[in-house]
């Protein structure tokens, strides 16, 4: 059973980190549909509201040390995360209305906070208010699956990439039903977390290579690399679960791999090189790579 103080931090990590992903997919879906398709945009506007009223509740919950926690992980936001948002509102002509500064701001100011019966309650109402937002997400997500695979709406957008954004949701709906049943981890669950991200950042490296300028045959190489390599270390895991070695080979190919991302956020920052999706779906595959270290360090080390 998980005591008062993990119920708490735990729930809010996950509502930071996977809202501002939901916002993050709701922005990138907006911005890939052609105008006549605009009850789909308004969808995915109205989504990333509610995704933002959550991330608003869970910062206002926090203490000062898992605010700091989140700002040092960087599994919210990252360094990148203010320009990325500035260079995706100027291409596509629209206002993100994220006030990156603001929430930084209230991150670094947080106090004590008590773990009171009434914060206890709050984040109870918060996880379900993460469940809906789960469940409305990906009912969004399978229908414009759907209806892209029939041929009766165009996506920028690849089918694939839809899925992608169903399973990683679909991570977080799983997770707040573990908190709501106060279970701490399990070796299960962690294995279950390993195989996820391993696939999950495996994902994004073809994504990377797949929405990249085929000019850039160097970059398309590197992320060839990497996809091989996460697949590898899920064979490894599957294999043996419980071998710790493996733990810290997993650290090092994450932390490489967040180098090259970070790499190329910088390029296109930069107008160096061209990817075919606007630029906060690369901050987002950052933010993943975090989460994977703060999940190693804080989970997987614990256990």
């Amino acid at each position: 059973m998980l005591n008062n103080k993990d119920y708490i931090y735990q729930s809010l990590v996950n509502h930071i980190y996977f809202s501002g992903t939901v916002r993050s997919f709701c922005t990138a879906i907006g911005l890939t549909f052609f105008k006549n398709n605009q009850s789909y945009i308004d969808k995915a506007i109205e989504i990333g509201y509610k995704a933002t009223d959550i991330i608003n509740k869970a910062i206002s919950y926090t203490d000062k040390d898992l605010a700091s926690e989140i700002l040092k992980q960087e599994v919210y936001i990252t360094k990148y995360t203010k320009e990325v948002d500035l260079l995706t509102e100027k291409l596509f002509t629209i206002d993100l209305k994220i006030n990156v500064d603001n929430d930084i701001k209230l991150l670094e100011n947080k106090k004590d906070i008590n773990y009171t019966d009434d914060l206890i309650e709050k984040v109870n109402i918060l996880n379900n208010e993460g469940l809906s937002l789960v469940s409305e997400f990906n009912n969004f997500v399978k229908d414009i699956k759907t209806k892209i695979d029939n041929g009766e709406l165009f996506s920028y957008l690849y089918p694939d990439f839809f899925n992608y954004m169903f399973e990683e949701i679909s991570v977080y709906g799983r997770d707040l039903e573990r908190l709501n049943s106060k279970k701490d981890y399990t070796d299960f669950y962690i294995n279950e977390l390993k195989y996820y991200f391993n696939e999950l950042l495996k994902k994004s490296a073809e994504y990377i290579r797949g929405f990249l300028d085929t000019i850039h045959q160097d970059i398309f190489d590197i992320a060839s690399f990497y996809v091989n390599s996460f697949d590898d270390l899920t064979e490894k895991y599957l294999k043996d679960n419980n071998n710790s070695n493996l733990i810290f080979e997993t650290e090092k190919l994450v932390d490489n791999y967040k180098k090259f991302i970070s790499n190329n956020i910088e390029k296109v920052l930069n107008s160096e090189i061209y990817f075919i999706t606007p630029p906060i779906v690369l901050d987002n595959f950052l933010t993943n790579v975090n989460a994977y270290l703060y999940i190693i360090n804080n989970i997987y080390k614990k256990n």
